[in-house]
């Protein structure tokens, strides 16, 4: 038996989560935690491995962090460090178990490498059915989380601390709450949990994907919560999404309503910030509307010029890079609109205008 718990607990490993920890939180505030931690690491490091090693390590309480767009539970330092170590030990021994239409997991291709498989899929294939998961992390079920985690992991103090890493208390403005469903958000262990939860998706969609006799030959990829199935005909998708409904049954999650899209692919459909078409894809009408919303937040604080300049660069390079974009801009319903402040004019500016006015075309 793999005594996982000894690997967590070596110099190695958390050593790697420590200069993760470091390297993530060196932008904090001087009063945060994790320069405690840092100036203290060399005592409190035999302290960490010893309890680990004995199944004595507890979890602190999280906090509740507020920020404008979305709320996290913020870990303590010591504790997002042995997240981080069980979440390096457990994606290597994972790995066999997980599929590779995962792509959101590391060295699976990331989300350019799940774009760059649709859009070569999409000429095979008629119809397409694209959704998530409503409130993905939110609705994991614990119960069914651990389960398909004691299938795979036999060693008692890591399921210990896992269970530990579930039913975690949330402190917001000294009301305690103990967390009865869903996983943390912000919490480096989550990304494989979220992976690992919809384990059964993956499976139930793999007989599926085959040409042979008695597979649909059908399409799929997810990544995190995110999946699209692409089919040749009408009868193999509802195949597909039959399949899709009754393991989000069997997990006691439901599609998104607002972001759930079956038909033909021949009308567009949009996935992991991009529009899909026949002939190619173009960026989401979504991702310009957020790219906007940005460029509007940051002129209202008084950013300059040359800063707004520099995020629609490398929000125009994250766009183009790593796929091939060839497609115009999709053009825009007549019910959205958008009103620019009035920024100095720029070539980058202008070029904004355009994508919006629906003008730019990429040779």
């Amino acid at each position: 038996m793999t005594n996982l718990i000894a690997q967590i607990a070596s110099d190695e490993i958390i050593d790697q989560a420590y200069q993760w920890l470091c390297q993530s939180r060196e932008h904090y505030h001087y009063n945060a935690d994790v320069w405690h931690l840092r100036r203290w690491w060399f005592q409190k490091l035999p302290l960490l491995q010893n309890q680990l090693l004995a199944g004595q390590f507890r979890f602190r309480e999280l906090r509740l962090i507020r920020g404008r767009e979305r709320t996290i539970e913020w870990w303590s330092s010591l504790d997002a460090l042995v997240c981080k170590a069980i979440s390096l030990v457990l994606s290597a021994y994972l790995r066999p178990h997980l599929s590779q239409r995962c792509f959101h997991l590391a060295e699976n291709g990331g989300l350019k490498g799940a774009v760059r498989e649709v859009a070569a899929h999409l000429r095979n294939h008629n119809f397409v059915f694209r959704t998530d998961v409503k409130a993905y992390y939110a609705s994991i079920n614990h119960d069914i989380l651990f389960r398909l985690l004691s299938e795979y992991v036999h060693d008692e103090m890591v399921l210990d601390l896992l269970w530990q890493y579930l039913k975690r208390c949330v402190a917001d403005n000294c009301l305690y709450t103990s967390i009865q469903q869903g996983i943390s958000l912000g919490c480096p262990l989550s990304p494989l949990m979220g992976a690992l939860f919809l384990k059964p998706l993956d499976d139930r969609m793999a007989p599926l994907l085959g040409v042979v006799e008695g597979e649909l030959g059908c399409f799929y990829v997810r990544y995190m919560d995110d999946w699209v199935v692409l089919a040749p005909t009408r009868w193999k998708l509802r195949a597909a999404i039959k399949a899709v409904n009754e393991v989000m049954e069997e997990l006691l999650v439901e599609k998104h309503p607002d972001k759930t899209f079956i038909g033909r692919i021949s009308r567009g459909f949009d996935f992991l910030g991009y529009r899909f078409f026949p002939d190619g894809l173009s960026v989401a009408l979504q991702t310009v509307e957020r790219c906007m919303a940005k460029v509007v937040r940051l002129y209202e604080q008084g950013a300059s010029v040359v800063r707004i300049g520099l995020y629609l660069r490398r929000w125009w390079q994250w766009v183009r890079g790593g796929v091939l974009f060839v497609m115009p801009i999709y053009p825009l319903p007549a019910s959205k609109s958008f009103v620019l402040p009035p920024f100095p004019s720029s070539v980058l500016f202008g070029f904004l205008r355009c994508i919006l006015n629906n003008k730019v075309r990429n040779n």
